[in-house]
């Protein structure tokens, strides 16, 4: 069973995601973060195997957010997931440690879970 647990500051966008992650009998959402400042105390009770890291959230962004994640719990894995797709956001993902990056605008469920059981086929192998 893989956990995930997803930050986005918008509460349609995780519900929408959860739905669609709930069909999946390998994944289980074990919670949401509405903000990057919930991640780090949800991560001192629940371990998620993997993050989808929403980035244009108010008062820490993902970006800032997956650093803080890497540097306290490195052996989660996260996935960049924003509707600022450019070069730049993706660049600054990877160099906080997220293992891959998918757009919001172009990423369907089947993608979705694919990439989540990709990043965490490494880890469980």
């Amino acid at each position: 069973m893989i956990k995930v647990l997803l930050v986005d500051d918008s509460a349609i966008i995780r519900k929408s995601i959860k739905s669609s992650l709930d069909k999946q009998p390998e994944i289980q959402v074990i919670g949401e973060c509405k903000d990057g400042k919930e991640v780090i105390p949800f991560l001192q009770h629940l371990k998620p195997d993997v993050i989808l890291m929403g980035n244009c959230m108010p008062i820490l962004n993902g970006i800032e957010t997956t650093k803080l994640v890497k540097d306290q719990f490195p052996e989660i894995k996260v996935i960049g997931f924003s509707c600022d797709d450019d070069i730049i956001t993706k660049e600054a993902f990877f160099k906080n440690g997220a293992v891959d990056f998918l757009s919001k605008y172009e990423t369907d469920n089947g993608t979705l879970v694919l990439k989540i059981n990709s990043c965490c086929s490494v880890v469980k192998g």
